[in-house]
């Protein structure tokens, strides 16, 4: 017998059809684990294959065990879209959704008769809807946030925003707080009193910013934030504020999370690094341009380049001249972005070349090997540029094979007039390598070259050897 199947008003397809009420209504509202039952089910009922449609499927699935996975079905039983005809077997019938369907959990009537008198007392004037009791509820059923520790967080709410308060605003609160693990009496007291203690260094900021409201919530949440997350001494966000003062900046609490998020994001904590940042802001700008003309392009907004970018080169131990130069070499090899160069930048940082004469040296001792690949492309009658496919092969011969240049050189010459001579050179230089012809000297009273290879010799080698000799390969660096 199947696990789950429509009933006889659903009309089943090939297709899994989420019903739009479905998504709109019900999805926003669920616990993720319901969710994840509705649609499996709901995938199920459209499939011919009964194989799957099964209890111990679904708690394997889920990875949950079966109670759980008829709890889950009565969890969307209690909203009317699925019937559970029985629990041994288990059997359920998802059901049609309609203009009529209640998207709303019901709740017994007498079940919270004191809680909704003790909430509607604490809003005094302001009448709380049954949708809104119905949140509540909700709190308390499916986040397990205790009666007490909810009327507890209802009253603190209130205090601060007054009688007209929306019980909206006292949702969404909660959910926060339950995301931190405040679900009793004791946890909503210790959260009030560690917002009190925040509550006269807020005020302090407040009063900086010229301000004279009350201290709100919100407030206290982003101060929070500033010391306890990004780790801001007060004193510090003081300073902040006075400098955006002096500055004439537009100022309330939400312009200074912007910069002090900022400051954090760019591992700027103290009074002296803001400064300096600050005082060096200009110079950021400056340079941020003159990169931006080396590399042929333009923003109007150069805010973000300077704190994604410029701020992490000066970092690094760049200068002016440094980038300048980098930026020009990237723009001749047709890296025009500020990613790329970028890239550029963090590879040469690995490398140790940070000041102009060690970029300066890179490019010297890069081109000096250029000089030398170019004159065995030469001695191979070859007239082209050198290219990367070049410098590769010359890496392998002179750092993995260990060659000296002259020899390379004397390989060339006898690769000359072949077919393909880097190929031709490579085979010998690989021969050579294999004898341990290293040398000039050996080179020369060497024999092995590709004429003169001896025929292959099969050897029936196992597959476990092949594999075995294969395997090693991913110790070789490439």
């Amino acid at each position: 017998m199947s696990f789950c199947k429509f009933s006889p008003s659903y009309q089943t397809s090939n297709k899994t059809i989420v019903d739009n009420t479905f998504i709109n209504e019900f999805l926003p509202k669920a616990p993720d684990m319901c969710v994840k039952i509705y649609l499996l089910g709901l995938s199920k009922c459209s499939s011919p294959d009964d194989s799957e449609n099964s209890l111990s499927y679904f708690a394997e699935t889920l990875k949950i065990c079966e109670d759980d996975v008829i709890s889950l079905f009565k969890y969307w039983e209690d909203l009317g879209l699925v019937q559970v005809l029985s629990t041994n077997p288990v059997e359920i019938r998802y059901l049609p959704i309609n203009s009529n369907t209640a998207s709303i959990k019901k709740y017994k009537v007498n079940k919270y008769t004191d809680f909704n008198i003790q909430v509607q007392e604490l809003f005094d004037k302001r009448m709380v809807m049954p949708n809104e009791f119905t949140e509540f509820y909700d709190l308390m059923e499916r986040k397990h946030m205790g009666q007490d520790a909810l009327l507890e967080l209802i009253k603190y709410c209130v205090n601060y925003k007054g009688f007209n308060l929306s019980p909206n605003y006292v949702i969404t609160v909660a959910k926060d707080w339950i995301r931190e693990g405040v679900l009793t009496l004791e946890a909503v007291k210790n959260k009030i009193e560690e917002l009190g203690i925040v509550d006269d260094k807020m005020s302090l900021i407040l009063s900086a910013m010229g301000s004279k409201r009350k201290v709100q919530l919100e407030d206290k949440e982003l101060l929070t934030k500033w010391l306890s997350s990004y780790g801001f001494e007060l004193n510090v966000i003081i300073f902040v504020i006075k400098n955006l003062k002096a500055k004439k900046r537009r100022l309330d609490v939400n312009v200074l999370d912007d910069y002090l998020t900022k400051y954090f994001e760019m591992h700027i904590m103290s009074i002296p690094e803001i400064e300096n940042y600050e005082r060096e802001k200009e110079n950021l700008y400056f340079i941020a341009i003159t990169i931006n003309k080396e590399l042929g392009i333009f923003y109007e907004d150069l805010t973000k380049e300077i704190d994604t970018y410029i701020v992490s080169w000066l970092n690094m131990g760049y200068d002016v001249d440094t980038l300048k130069t980098i930026a020009n070499n990237c723009f001749l090899s047709s890296i025009k972005t500020l990613e790329g160069l970028n890239n550029i930048i963090n590879k040469l940082y690995k490398l140790g070349i940070v000041n102009l004469s060690a970029y300066q040296q890179y490019l010297n001792d890069n081109l000096a090997i250029d000089k030398k690949i170019k004159e065995i492309l030469e001695m191979m009658n070859l007239t082209r540029n050198v290219n990367n496919m070049d410098r590769n092969f010359y890496r392998t011969w002179t750092i993995d094979w260990g060659f000296p240049h002259e020899v390379i050189l004397y390989g060339a010459s006898l690769s000359n007039g072949k077919n393909n001579a880097i190929q031709y050179l490579n085979k010998i230089l690989s021969n050579w390598n294999t004898s341990g012809a290293k040398t000039l000297e050996q080179a020369k009273n060497s024999k092995l070259e590709p004429e003169t290879q001896n025929e292959f010799i099969h050897n029936n080698y196992t597959k476990e050897q092949i594999a075995s000799l294969i395997t090693n390969l991913d110790e070789v660096e490439v």
